[in-house]
């Protein structure tokens, strides 16, 4: 294998003159897989799936810092989920990636339902969603697969009047180890996504809702979900009725990617190694 291809590499493609993707891929196979960070992370989270892939000849594997996160350009336009779609069709054209599998946490979720609502599925060989849902608002979250009415505000007004409150209660919602450690590294992280434009990208999580698309995208392509212990039942219940077909896989907080990297990392193969039977 080249060397180059045993490392994880550390790159940026210009989408156009006032806008640049950050992203980091490891892997040398021609089978793209997609890591979508969520609110105010980046590339970094992910970097115990990158380090998984690092020696395939299957998959590429990839992450992607979104607008206004990470090392991405700061844009001052643009913080809403149908642009964050319309950022990732371009992000997939620019590097000519064909038939991806792409994986959404949080609210990367949305930035993957946003791609699908606006781009179909023909480009799409498969989706797993990680622990975010397609409809953050609802009327009962203890019911239903929807976030909380406390979140919302938490989310919206904490990290503009109060970010160093709003990063250290985000680490330890976020982690089972919320060590001061696991904190700093969770800080450092969500502060180059400024509060403004934090604020911004939860309050417009608010107003999308692809429901109605996931059911009818499970119905043609595979889907996997991977929820958070504390959503177990919520899941469940949204997946029996309405795609009965999509597993399931429980593990850990939000962050179980990283603080469970082995189990979660085994089930994402799995998943991978059934596309072809």
């Amino acid at each position: 294998m080249d060397q180059a291809c045993n490392t994880i590499r550390s790159e940026f493609v210009r989408i156009n003159d006032d806008f640049t993707i950050h992203f980091e891929e490891s892997g040398s196979g021609d089978m793209p897989i997609v890591f979508i960070p969520g609110w105010t992370m980046s590339t970094k989270v992910f970097s115990r799936q990158l380090a998984h892939f690092l020696e395939s000849n299957r998959w590429r594997a990839i992450s992607y810092d979104p607008r206004g996160q990470g090392l991405t350009t700061k844009t001052i336009e643009g913080h809403s989920y149908q642009q964050h779609g319309r950022d990732l069709g371009a992000f997939i054209s620019a590097l000519g990636l064909k038939q991806v599998v792409l994986v959404g946490w949080s609210y990367g979720v949305l930035d993957a339902m946003a791609y699908l609502d606006q781009f179909g599925t023909d480009n799409v060989r498969a989706i797993v969603i990680l622990d975010g849902t397609p409809k953050p608002t609802g009327k009962d979250a203890t019911a239903e697969w929807v976030e909380t009415e406390e979140s919302r505000r938490w989310g919206t007004m904490t990290p503009i009047e109060d970010r160093a409150t709003f990063h250290r209660e985000f680490a330890q919602w976020l982690l089972e180890d919320a060590s001061p450690e696991n904190i700093e590294w969770i800080t450092e992280i969500s502060s180059q996504t400024s509060g403004t434009v934090t604020a911004l990208l939860n309050e417009t999580a608010r107003y999308v809702d692809y429901e109605r698309l996931l059911i009818e995208v499970a119905k043609r392509k595979p889907v996997l979900v991977v929820a958070r212990e504390e959503w177990r039942g919520q899941v469940s219940r949204w997946l029996n009725a309405n795609a009965p077909e999509v597993p399931l896989v429980v593990l850990g907080k939000h962050m179980m990617f990283w603080e469970r990297a082995a189990a979660f990392n085994a089930e994402v193969t799995k998943f991978l190694d059934a596309l072809d039977q």
